[in-house]
């Protein structure tokens, strides 16, 4: 029995690379709006600022995941 060549087989087989990157919405956000935490923190109008495109995002996050749902659903012909 050859045991490198079998091993070389289990090694080649698990060189699949799975990259994961993390969703960074929040600091996005941040940079989109032009504010930094301590401004958010510290001052009630980037606050106000901030929590409005929050939700904005997060409307817009959902009703694309809708969509995307009613494509699987529905597929057009």
């Amino acid at each position: 029995m050859d045991f490198t060549r079998s091993r070389s087989r289990a090694a080649a087989a698990d060189t699949h690379v799975t990259h994961v990157q993390r969703e960074r919405r929040f600091a996005r956000l941040l940079a989109f709006a032009g504010w930094t935490i301590d401004d958010v923190v510290s001052n009630p109008i980037a606050k106000r600022d901030i929590v409005r495109w929050f939700k904005t995002d997060r409307r817009m996050h959902r009703q694309l995941e809708v969509l995307a749902l009613e494509k699987q659903w529905n597929p057009l012909r």
